[in-house]
């Protein structure tokens, strides 16, 4: 039986039990309507109670929801610092590898700075904008990283990073696709 019916059930006997008792101490004549207002008054009475019952469990489950949610976001935090720690050492040393590259296809520091921005994913408009030059002026330099890297163009040149980062697709559970 759930709580709910079981604050119902007494609910109801406390309700019979009143309205007994009530027309027990009554000393004058049986008046109908006396009896009616009566058991409206004790009916009222019974549901205020047994709404405050109710009120109260739901209560005391919405706290301990309230705690096991807190609970979990804390894990998750905790889960979420401990990702960004590790995922910090792992993105400084490819940082440092990708630096590393760019030294050995000796890039100027301009085009260091474009090819960074072409491997987030900028435009050359909007590479351009953010080194307050010229779209042409960008566009030069990427086409000395693409010459000096030995790379054909933009995809190849992210592809070059990026390739050895992802797993294989037999790794990540993925059917093998031929590039050939």
């Amino acid at each position: 039986m759930t709580r709910q019916r079981q604050f119902a059930l007494i609910a109801a006997a406390l309700f019979a039990l009143l309205v007994l008792t009530e027309t027990l101490r009554s000393d004058g004549p049986f008046d109908p309507v006396a009896l009616a207002a009566d058991l409206l008054e004790f009916a009222l009475l019974a549901g205020a109670v047994a709404m405050v019952a109710f009120v109260a469990v739901d209560m005391h489950e919405m706290r301990r929801d309230q705690q096991r949610l807190l609970r979990d976001l804390d894990t998750a935090r905790a889960e979420g610092a401990r990702w960004r720690r590790a995922a910090r050492s792992h993105v400084e040393g490819l940082s440092r590898a990708i630096r590393t590259q760019f030294e050995i296809w000796h890039l100027t520091d301009a085009e260091a700075d474009v090819a960074i921005l072409m491997l987030k994913g900028l435009s050359h408009k909007e590479i351009a904008t953010i080194r307050a030059g010229s779209e042409a002026t960008v566009r030069q330099h990427a086409a000395s990283v693409y010459r000096k890297s030995g790379l054909a163009n933009r995809a190849q040149f992210t592809g070059y990073f990026l390739e050895d980062l992802l797993a294989p697709a037999k790794e990540r559970g993925h059917a093998s696709v031929d590039t050939a």
